[in-house]
Parts: structure tokens; C-alpha cells; sequence
């Protein structure tokens, strides 16, 4: 029974934990519709630093473009969230990271919305949406591992903790973990390549 009891209180941190690293990104989506609403030139959002290619407008004209654009914006945030894993103090950093993925969406989805009005619905639904969802569940399980070995070695180095699982067979599992997610990239940036050929005549022909 306490072996039971242990394992649904690791359940509920780790639900607890993508609970907060989500709220992260939904704060980011929040400042970056503010940042467009309030900003007098709507043209930023054509800077890639900020729509992140999460608006089929700037995410590419070809389906090798959009391909791309989606892999390498995704898998650049990820390795460098994973980079953060192996300092001690990367922990405000990874969260920072997932603020900046969310304020990509907010950024993304305002300006559709500021160019087609209630007609921009149907391409934030089929085009932003679902690709949406999935990077930023990528990215949150990627800061959710990160925070565990950059925690781990916070305590190493200022608190004597030693681990109980060995530090070698901790770094193997992060590494096949984010090995998974960049798989699991490649298949999302795939399915918005093909979304985008599908849809895109159909949406440009209302811009």
C-alpha cells in the first residue's frame, strides 16, 4: 500500500508540474496577442523571432519550406532546453523558454485574426491549432525533464544530495526521452507540411 501511495504522489507532481509548465505557455500566448493588440505596426508579426512559423503566412510557400521551418524552430528550442538541463540554475531559463513558445502562438493567432477577421476561424483551427498543441506538449515535456536533472544537480552541488539512481543512467534516459520528442517533432512537422499543401490555396484565396 505505501509503495501505491508513493507512486500517485509522483502521479500528481508530475501532473501538478506540466499543470504549471502549460500555465506558462498560456501566459506567453496572453503577451503575445497583447504585444500585436497594442503595437501600431501589425508587420512584426511577419518576424520569425516572434510567430515562431506557427502562422501558415509566414510558414513557408513550399511543403519542403514548411517542413523546415517547423523541425528546426522546434528542434533548435528543444536542444537548448536540453542543453539547460546540465546546469544547475537553467530552471528560470526552461520556463522563460515555455513563455516564449506561448507568446509564438499569441502572436501567430492575433495577427490572423487582425488580417481575416472572423473568417481567419477555419485556419486557426485546422492550420495553427493542432500544431500549436502539439510543440507546446513537446516543449513542456522537454522542461519537465530538463527541471529534474537541472534540479538533481542543484542539490548535488549546494545540498550534499546524493541521488538514488545513478547519474550515468539518469543522462542515458534524458537523452533517449529528447530523442523521442524529436521524433515525435519530425511526425508534427510533417502533418503541418501536409496541412499546409491541402489548405493553403483554399485560405489564400481570402487573403
Amino acid at each position: 500500500m505505501k509503495y501505491q501511495k508513493n507512486n500517485l504522489t509522483q502521479t500528481e507532481s508530475r501532473r501538478i508540474c506540466l499543470f504549471v509548465l502549460n500555465l506558462a505557455i498560456i501566459i506567453g500566448i496572453v503577451i503575445g496577442a497583447v504585444i500585436l493588440s497594442v503595437s501600431d505596426n501589425k508587420n512584426i508579426a511577419s518576424n520569425v523571432k516572434l510567430n515562431q512559423f506557427f502562422s501558415p503566412t509566414y510558414s513557408g510557400n513550399t511543403v519542403v519550406e514548411v517542413f523546415k521551418n517547423t523541425f528546426f524552430s522546434s528542434e533548435l528550442l528543444l536542444i537548448i532546453i536540453m542543453i539547460l538541463g546540465f546546469f544547475s540554475l537553467g530552471q528560470p531559463l526552461g520556463i522563460a523558454l515555455l513563455v516564449y513558445r506561448g507568446i509564438g502562438i499569441g502572436v501567430s493567432v492575433a495577427q490572423m485574426y487582425f488580417q481575416l477577421g472572423i473568417k481567419s476561424i477555419p485556419s486557426v483551427l485546422i492550420l495553427t491549432l493542432p500544431k500549436a498543441l502539439a510543440l507546446a506538449f513537446i516543449a513542456s515535456f522537454g522542461v519537465r525533464e530538463m527541471l529534474r536533472l537541472s534540479n538533481a544537480q542543484f542539490k548535488f552541488l549546494y545540498f550534499d544530495y546524493i541521488p538514488d539512481e545513478k547519474m550515468q543512467r539518469t543522462v542515458k534516459l534524458y537523452f533517449i526521452k529528447f530523442l523521442v520528442l524529436t521524433f515525435m517533432i519530425i511526425i508534427v512537422a510533417a502533418f503541418d507540411s501536409a496541412l499546409n499543401y491541402l489548405f493553403s490555396k483554399t485560405f489564400a484565396a481570402h487573403m
